[in-house]
C-alpha cells in the first residue's frame, strides 16, 4: 500500500473468487457494504433510490446488489446519495441530486450509479447531506454539490456545483471528513484544516477566526492520523492511539457534553485506538484488541451496550471484537469482523441494520446489542 492508502485505511487488493464484506458505510436509514470481490451491496430504506437498484421506494432488509459497480474499494453513504471509489481511481455516484452532489453535470437524481465527471487518481471519498468530496493521490481536494454556508470551500460565490472543482490553498491533505455543515481536512503534518458554517463554534472553537479567513486550523490538535465528524461533534485519533473529542452529542445533555475545544479522553477510559467513526450523534472507536467502544446518544440502542441510555463517556459495545470496519448512521451502527461477517445494532425500523430473512419484526425495531446480521457465508 502507498502512503495515501495507509492514511485512508483501505485495502486496495480486490480478491477474485471471495465474497465477504470488507467495508461498510451507513447512511441515515440504510447501509452500504463493499465485498472483497469489489461488488457493492445495500439494504434499508430506498425512498430516494439510495440502494442503487434501478428503482426507488420500499424497504429492503436483506442486501441487494448495487447495479453496475465492480472493482470498488470504498463507499461513502451520505443522507440519500452515495459515492463509490473504484480501484482505478474513478468515482461513481447515485441517489438524490438536486444540488449536483452526484457530480455528473446534471441535477437529476439517478437510480443507478453514474461516473463523476473529470475525476481520476482519487484515493478517498466522502458524502454528506447535499455535497460530496474526493481526495486525490496528489493531496488535493475536489468538491461538488450544494454550497450551503460555504461548505465547498470555493472562492466563488456559488449556490451549487454540478461537477467537481478543486479547493485551493490547503497544502497536502491525507484524509477528509464532512457533515452537512463543515469539512475537516487532515494535513500531512497532522493538523486539521476546517471550513464551512461560520457560526459552528462547537467544532471550530474561536468564532472570530471565521471573520478573518476562509480556512482555520483547529487549535490544540497535533499528530492526528484520523478524523471523523458527526452532526455536531468531532473525533480525532492521535498517532499514539489516544482519542480527542469535542462538540455536542445530545442537546438535552448540553452542559455535560458541550466542548468547544478538543478534549483528550483519559487513558484509563480509552487508549490503543486504531479506528474511529462518527454517527449522527454518537461516536465509535475500535481498539487494538478489536473491541469496540462508543459514547453519545443512545435512544435507539446505537451504542450497543444493552441500554437506551445516552453516555457522556465511552462504554464497551457488548459481545463483539475483531472488527475491521465500522460506521455510524443516523440511529444505527454496522461493523465488519475479520471473518467478513456483518454485525449491526441500533434502530432497525427501515431494515438499516438488516435481517437475514428480509423481515423486520417489531421486536427488532430497536437492537441494543450487536447481532450477526449476515454471516461470512451469506454472500456466497
Amino acid at each position: 500500500e502507498d502512503e495515501a492508502d495507509k492514511n485512508t485505511g483501505l485495502n486496495r487488493k480486490v480478491i477474485v473468487g471471495m465474497r465477504k464484506a470488507v467495508q461498510v458505510s451507513c447512511g441515515d436509514n440504510y447501509t452500504l457494504a463493499v465485498l472483497s470481490d469489489g461488488s457493492v451491496w445495500a439494504w434499508g430504506s430506498n425512498w430516494n433510490g439510495e440502494l442503487g437498484i434501478g428503482e426507488k421506494g420500499g424497504i429492503f432488509a436483506t442486501p441487494v446488489r448495487v447495479k453496475g459497480l465492480e472493482d470498488i474499494v470504498m463507499v461513502s453513504a451520505g443522507k440519500d446519495h452515495n459515492l463509490a471509489l473504484r480501484r482505478d481511481g474513478t468515482v461513481w455516484a447515485w441517489g438524490r441530486n438536486e444540488g449536483g452532489q452526484l457530480g455528473d453535470g446534471t441535477r437529476e437524481s439517478k437510480l443507478v450509479p453514474v461516473q463523476v465527471k473529470g475525476l481520476k487518481d482519487v484515493v478517498m471519498v466522502a458524502a454528506a447531506e447535499g455535497h460530496s468530496l474526493a481526495l486525490k493521490r496528489d493531496g488535493t481536494i475536489w468538491v461538488w454539490g450544494f454550497n450551503s454556508d460555504g461548505v465547498l470551500g470555493l472562492n466563488e460565490i456559488v449556490t451549487h456545483c454540478e461537477v467537481p472543482l478543486k479547493v485551493e490553498g490547503l497544502g497536502e491533505i491525507v484524509s477528509i471528513a464532512t457533515n452537512r455543515y463543515l469539512v475537516f481536512a487532515l494535513r500531512k503534518d497532522g493538523r486539521i484544516v476546517a471550513w464551512g458554517k461560520r457560526w459552528h463554534k462547537h467544532l471550530c472553537g474561536d468564532i472570530d477566526l471565521w471573520d478573518k479567513r476562509k480556512f482555520i486550523i483547529i487549535d490544540k490538535l497535533e499528530d492526528i492520523v484520523a478524523i471523523a465528524l458527526g452532526e455536531n461533534h468531532a473525533v480525532a485519533l492521535r498517532q499514539d492511539g489516544r482519542v480527542l473529542t469535542w462538540g455536542v452529542f445530545e442537546y438535552d445533555l448540553w452542559r455535560e457534553n458541550e466542548r468547544i475545544f478538543p478534549v483528550l479522553i483519559e487513558r484509563e477510559l480509552l487508549e490503543d485506538v486504531r479506528m474511529i467513526a462518527a454517527g449522527y450523534k454518537h461516536a465509535l472507536v475500535v481498539k487494538g484488541d478489536g473491541s469496540v467502544w462508543a459514547w453519545g446518544m443512545n435512544r435507539r440502542g446505537q451504542l450497543g451496550d444493552g441500554t437506551v441510555v445516552s453516555k457522556v463517556f465511552p462504554v464497551r459495545v457488548r459481545g463483539i471484537e475483531g472488527v475491521v470496519s465500522i460506521s455510524g448512521g443516523g440511529w444505527h451502527t454496522v461493523a465488519v469482523k475479520e471473518d467478513g461477517s456483518i454485525w449491526g445494532w441500533g434502530f432497525n425500523y427501515f431494515g438499516q441494520v438488516g435481517s437475514r430473512d428480509g423481515v423486520v419484526r417489531e421486536e427488532d425495531y430497536v437492537i441494543t446489542t450487536p447481532v450477526e446480521v449476515f454471516d461470512k457465508s451469506f454472500f456466497g
